[in-house]
């Protein structure tokens, strides 16, 4: 694995482990380092008598050292990985692991077997999993009736209000949502907090959601005349939860997959990480998304505008887009430039389709090509070869800094529509990959 020095900085857990890490990236500060097609490792002198033993697994970009931090990687696995991105010649080349080092892979490696083998192996209590399954849809049902209620007095007693207290207005009945154990409409309700209440137009964004809200209860309660594919897609929705087993019971799709995205959402000491990847062979999009709860560290260290070769498989629905990995095989540094759409009428006209078969739509992603950025009349918009333009929901210094990036000239990028605006996440230009924060 080669990565550049910004990538590898990209994994530190904060400023301080960047400038920590960047001090150890010098061959004074380690007693010994090796390097091996699947792992690095090193001893770090440091203030005890000991040095720091510290290992990095290449294949999957894990980190181990023997130091006391609790941050994930440490200044010392940054240190050894910057180290070898700039001066690999100065790292003793080996042939086979030392055997710490190929123990302890060899334990990671077991452990995700050992994983997989008891979940397979652990017994399912039908009765008991039937009632639960059954008081849930009891609470679901009786949390939905009283949002029904709650939607019709909203539309019945007028929106004009609601600006005046607008983190309030839904507190009550999205707190019951999370007690009814429906937390996608907990979420779908969390959204109208979001809108900007001076900006003209709210109105209409906020009737918009106050009516999708309604039709995805509408169409829950009506699931049984709807096929299989569509009741799991609404019971996602809602917020009942789809089995990782289940899952990985589906077909994988192996793929070289772009690492297009990866963001994070604080809410409630919980953390929200997206990451969206596009799989060149398949040109399928795929969203892995994780929760953390406090301090939890992310599952896995993956930087935009790397390739990740893995079998992905992907939730059940009626336009599949989150999976799960099954199997990664090795993460590649580097990317393969895509061709992607180059007309903003042709991702209009597809918008409008898969908006027709699944209405519920949240984010649709895409990869575009040929694109500019322009600023008109005060706002931003993403021009294409004929001139056509789409709205950008970016910052404005995002817009800015896409401008100087690009210098006025076409580029590609992966970018999100959500409510008649692009958002752009990530742009590649003559081999050169930006990933906009």
């Amino acid at each position: 694995m080669s990565l550049t020095h910004d990538q590898i900085l990209q994994l530190a857990p904060d400023e301080a482990s960047k400038k920590a890490g960047q001090q150890l990236a010098n061959s004074a500060k380690w007693v010994e380092k090796y390097s091996h097609e699947k792992a690095l490792w090193g001893d770090c002198q440091g203030s005890g008598s000991k040095p720091y033993k510290t290992i990095i697994d290449l294949q999957n970009l894990a980190f181990k050292c023997s130091c006391p931090s609790r941050k994930f990687p440490c200044k010392h696995g940054l240190g050894l990985l910057l180290l070898f991105a700039s001066q690999e010649k100065t790292f003793s080349k080996q042939e086979a692991l030392a055997e710490h080092v190929a123990e302890w892979i060899s334990k990671r490696d077991a452990k995700a077997e050992n994983k997989d083998q008891k979940k397979e192996e652990k017994p399912i209590d039908e009765k008991a999993q039937q009632k639960r399954i059954e008081a849930r849809e009891k609470k679901v049902d009786a949390g939905i009736d009283e949002l029904r209620i709650w939607l019709k007095d909203v539309v019945r007693t007028g929106i004009m209000q609601v600006p005046q207290n607008p983190y309030q207005f839904n507190h009550n009945i999205t707190t019951r949502m999370v007690d009814a154990q429906a937390g996608g409409l907990a979420a779908q309700l969390r959204k109208m907090n979001q809108i900007n209440f001076f900006e003209e137009g709210w109105q209409i964004q906020l009737s918009r959601q106050l009516a999708s809200v309604y039709f995805l209860t509408e169409a829950y309660q009506n699931k049984s005349h709807l096929d299989e594919l569509w009741q799991k897609e609404l019971n996602t929705l809602i917020g009942w939860p789809t089995s990782k087993e289940t899952v990985l019971e589906q077909t994988p799709v192996t793929d070289h997959w772009l690492i297009a995205s990866k963001t994070y959402q604080e809410e409630a000491n919980i953390t929200t990480e997206k990451i969206w990847l596009y799989g060149y062979e398949h040109q399928q999009f795929a969203l892995l998304l994780n929760f953390y709860a406090g301090n939890q560290l992310p599952q896995h260290i993956y930087n935009t505008g790397n390739t990740l070769h893995a079998d992905l498989c992907f939730y059940p629905g009626v336009r599949p887009v989150r999976a799960i990995i099954r199997q990664q095989h090795a993460l590649q540094p580097g990317f393969a430039d895509l061709i992607g759409v180059s007309s903003l009428q042709t991702v209009l006209e597809q918008i409008a389709g898969q908006l027709a078969t699944q209405p519920f739509l949240a984010d649709i992603p895409f990869i575009l090509s040929a694109m500019k950025i322009i600023f008109e009349n005060g706002s931003w918009y993403l021009q294409d070869w004929d001139r056509s333009v789409f709205s950008l929901s970016n910052t404005e210094d995002n817009c800015w800094d896409l401008l100087a990036i690009s210098k006025g000239e076409p580029f590609s990028c992966f970018v999100l529509y959500e409510y008649k605006q692009l958002h752009i996440h990530s742009v590649w230009q003559h081999q050169n990959f930006y990933f906009i924060q």
